[in-house]
């Protein structure tokens, strides 16, 4: 017997008569195509924008729903990649419901109340300054925009340590569930959540401490530790841009270990061979492409780094220019599409030639697997050589020594050479103005965002394992 649950654009299935010996024989494997957590090779922390706070009052608005929904589309779009790997699970960061702003750290609702009787200076909440007056749309202000002040304000310490918290506990909480885990970790930031997770990922060591290190003694920055390294950042409707801009500072990379830089410089694609045989090896020391040692704002501790942008999305910003303007200005726009597969006969027959080890057929599926991922409506094709597109006059007046240095320094923000990813709307109705109503709280019923956290989630590291329709390009 079967019971199906409904939520928000997913539903859960609870099941009678559940055989668990039969679910082991069949792999740890639901009939629903469901993984056993053993088997998941990566995990994802989902940190929430401005809002939650509305959720206590409307419950269809609470960040777990549209999380079930994402993580369905994730689901979804794995399976469609015909790969071995497992889904990555996805877990939501609920922050928010952690902290009560009309209290100081260490004041209780007890203490807040025994100092309003003291005769001076008596203490006041947002509820006393708050008139009676259009109270629904006050309590929308104050539930949801109120926390982008509030975080700019004083409070800017309690939400990054109340966000570390989560994300330790939930860590822990997994390994404990799943002892001897040894995946990788990803984090999307969506809205203020990925202000928040840059201001953290910037404070990050470049090796965290050992799970279990830490003492009680611990000073307020070592609070903000993560217990856990981040491999990939994904930003969703990110100003984060526009906070690099306050701080007049630029994106750059994190000091990582010679091999794997040499591996970035010597695999980055559509290189001129000919000028990288006229640059000095000097010129790719970590000072030199402008990678820093970390500690200060902008300077992260991930591998990758991706922000994805709806175009009618009036929050988000771009942060390819954070890296260097100049060169940004020179790269197309990578836009998202999820790409076509077939299914029926072709993919049982697909499935079919894939359990074959070591034949023809099964090198021509890996091939024909592979075309199809890269057949996203957004392929690129190979950058020209620099003597066909560019004009001798221009010639004169490039650095070419200057975009190479740089091309590396993207690169080691992100694999793909690129950080910027772009969303359109769909449907033959949209606009860019309409979309505006929907598209800064659109991101977790999107395929294609779906598409690119599944797909680099599940591949290899490496700028060699990077995927051509995913790669930079330039004009």
């Amino acid at each position: 017997m079967e019971v199906r649950l409904p939520g928000r654009g997913a539903e859960g299935v609870v099941r009678r008569g559940f055989d668990y010996e039969e679910w082991l024989r069949a792999g740890g494997r639901g009939p629903q195509g469901q993984w056993n957590a053993h088997d998941i090779e990566h995990l994802v922390l989902v940190v929430h924008g401005i809002g939650q706070k509305l959720s206590e009052r409307v419950e269809t608005f609470d960040f777990t729903y549209a999380i079930n929904t994402f993580r369905v589309l994730m689901a979804k779009q794995h399976e469609l990649m015909s790969t071995t790997h497992s889904p990555a699970a996805v877990l939501p960061i609920n922050w928010r419901r952690k902290i009560n702003f009309d209290y100081d750290d260490a004041a209780s609702s007890d203490q807040f109340e025994e100092n309003r009787e003291a005769p001076i200076h008596r203490p006041f909440a947002l509820s006393d300054i708050t008139p009676n007056t259009i109270p629904t749309v006050r309590n929308i202000i104050s539930d949801v925009l109120l926390d982008i002040p509030y975080y700019l304000s004083k409070h800017r310490s309690r939400v990054l340590h109340a966000v570390a918290a989560e994300a330790n506990r939930i860590y822990r909480l997994w390994m404990r569930n799943n002892p001897g885990w040894q995946g990788k970790i990803s984090i999307i930031g969506h809205s203020l959540g990925s202000v928040i997770a840059v201001d953290i990922l910037s404070r990050q060591p470049t090796v965290p401490p050992p799970l279990g290190s830490q003492n009680e003694n611990l000073s307020e920055e070592d609070e903000l530790l993560l217990e856990f390294p981040v491999r990939n950042l994904f930003l969703a409707g990110s100003p984060v841009g526009f906070f690099l801009l306050l701080n007049r500072t630029n994106l750059m990379p994190r000091i990582m270990s010679k091999t794997r830089l040499a591996s970035i410089v010597r695999n980055i694609p559509n290189s001129d061979d000919d000028l990288d045989d006229e640059l000095d090896p000097a010129d790719f020391e970590p000072e030199k492409i402008g990678i820093n040692h970390g500690g200060v704002y902008g300077c992260l501790a991930v591998e990758n780094i991706y922000n994805v942008i709806h175009t009618s999305d009036p929050i988000a910003y771009s942060l390819n220019p954070c890296v260097d303007p100049e060169y940004a200005a020179n790269l197309r726009s990578a836009i998202l599409s999820v790409p076509i597969i077939r299914k029926g006969i072709f993919r049982k027959l697909f499935s079919f030639m894939n359990k074959r080890p070591g034949s023809s057929l099964q090198r021509h599926a890996s091939e024909t697997k592979q075309k199809v991922v890269d057949s996203a409506r957004y392929s690129f094709t190979r950058r020209p050589s620099s003597s066909s597109r560019i004009p001798q006059i221009e010639l004169e007046t490039r650095d070419f020594k200057y975009e190479k240095i740089v091309e590396t320094r993207m690169h080691c923000l992100n694999e793909n050479g690129q950080i910027d990813f772009v969303m359109q709307p769909t449907g033959a109705l949209e606009n860019q103005y309409i979309s505006i109503l929907t598209a800064h709280s659109g991101y977790w019923e999107s395929k294609e965002f779906a598409y690119l956290v599944a797909l680099e989630c599940s591949r290899q590291e490496g700028v060699e394992n990077t995927f051509k329709s995913f790669r930079a390009v330039r004009k």
